[in-house]
């Protein structure tokens, strides 16, 4: 046998190797999974906007109803909104350090403070009603709502 067939054999024997090793090791390669890690979680609601956390279990009629309202919601207010559903038994540190004892606990904040928050299911109509109130009331106020007075100067400058 010469050098020539020799590489041929080894060829024909390498590469439907390779293939396979390939195609084996992008079928059982671990899929990533979509949860939210509490360290990745957003904290801080968008400028004149809200975050909405949810904290629910999954599988829990009374949670994905409420899931369910929140999604609407985000939808029909876009950026000004940003929900996040946070899994109680996953996370309980989250939900313990934002006082949440019982799940499905909604909690809405504004910058890095809590504006509002209740437990338990709500209806579309009550939680868009409150969203509104909260929404006009940071359109009306803002966060610079201190007027201006000639001659005073900021503190701290």
């Amino acid at each position: 046998m010469t050098h020539e067939e020799r590489a041929k054999l080894i060829k024909r024997i390498f590469m439907p190797l390779l293939f396979l090793a390939i195609v084996a090791g992008v079928w059982f390669y671990p899929k990533p999974t979509a949860e939210v890690a509490p360290e990745k979680a957003v904290t801080t609601s968008p400028e004149n906007g809200l975050l909405i956390v949810l904290h629910q279990l999954p599988g829990d009629p009374a949670s994905e109803q409420m899931a369910e309202i929140l999604n609407r919601v985000q939808m029909k207010y876009g950026k000004q909104i940003i929900v996040n559903q946070v899994d109680f038994k996953l996370h309980p540190e989250v939900s313990k350090a934002q006082g949440v004892t019982k799940p499905p606990h909604v909690v809405i904040i504004s910058g890095k403070d809590k504006v509002f928050d209740f437990q338990g299911p709500w209806t579309k109509a009550q939680v868009e009603f409150k969203v509104e109130e909260i929404l006009r009331g940071l359109k009306r106020v803002g966060k610079d709502w201190r007027p201006p007075v000639p001659g005073m100067k900021p503190a701290g400058g």
